[in-house]
């Protein structure tokens, strides 16, 4: 999620809560009982469909105000300026060192860039980091995460086998580090290789991972910065 106030990210869940609630009620009040399971799995499928539609406008709530630090406006143009392909950033004043990027399409991506990263990264950090976020686009990957959730929708309904869960937990989080190496990737054929290693490391070093995280990393969403710093070095992607 996109960093904001707790005030905010509360309202966001309460939303999320109440329409997801909303589209199992119905398909629970109106479906025969006979189809009812399968309703409530296309309902699912809609809300999953629109929770990722909806993300652009979820973010315009997170971060209402774009920051207005001039120098910093300036020095994000001055970096962008410089990259091959130039996507809408949106600056805007938060603490924390995040970059997020909204949107199913190319044409209707956003990326969200906090002050408290540009106050990080280096000139060069900056635009591998931004080339990261470029290629999450380009390569249509948040568009492939809700093809990945709805398809194990349907087939979890058809299957009817609890322990698929498990694996489709186990192969989601595998497509979410997998997408990240690609991220990665791609930022070192758009910037070069010394770009995006620039922005992680200057990363690691707010964001130090234990050596125990390593044991956990299975249940992880991304891989670890130590573990896609050594993918670019090396060209070696662990995914666990």
């Amino acid at each position: 999620m996109i960093p904001s106030s707790w005030y905010r990210r509360l309202v966001i869940a309460l939303l999320i809560l109440e329409v997801a609630g909303a589209l199992m009620w119905l398909a629970t009040r109106f479906a025969p009982e006979s189809e009812r399971a399968l309703a409530q799995t296309l309902a699912g499928m809609v809300f999953l469909m629109g929770f990722y539609s909806a993300a652009p406008l979820s973010a315009r709530f997170l971060a209402p105000r774009e920051t207005k630090d001039q120098a910093m406006k300036d020095r994000l143009s001055r970096v962008m300026a410089g990259m091959p392909r130039k996507r809408p950033v949106f600056l805007y004043d938060h603490p924390e060192q995040n970059a997020n990027t909204v949107g199913l399409t190319a044409g209707h991506s956003r990326v969200y860039v906090t002050t408290g990263l540009m106050t990080l990264l280096s000139d060069e950090g900056l635009r591998g980091i931004l080339a990261h976020e470029d290629t999450h686009v380009e390569e249509h990957h948040i568009l492939a995460v809700l093809a990945y959730a709805c398809s194990y929708s349907l087939v979890a309904h058809l299957a009817d086998d609890p322990l698929l869960f498990y694996f489709g937990f186990l192969a989601f989080m595998t497509l979410r580090r997998h997408l990240e190496y690609r991220a990665d990737a791609g930022a070192a054929q758009l910037v070069g290789t010394a770009a995006i290693l620039t922005g992680l490391k200057e990363l690691a070093t707010v964001y130090q991972t234990k050596r125990s995280s390593r044991w956990f990393v299975f249940a992880m969403s991304y891989p670890t910065l130590p573990m896609r710093i050594k993918a670019l070095e090396t060209g070696r992607q662990s995914l666990f």
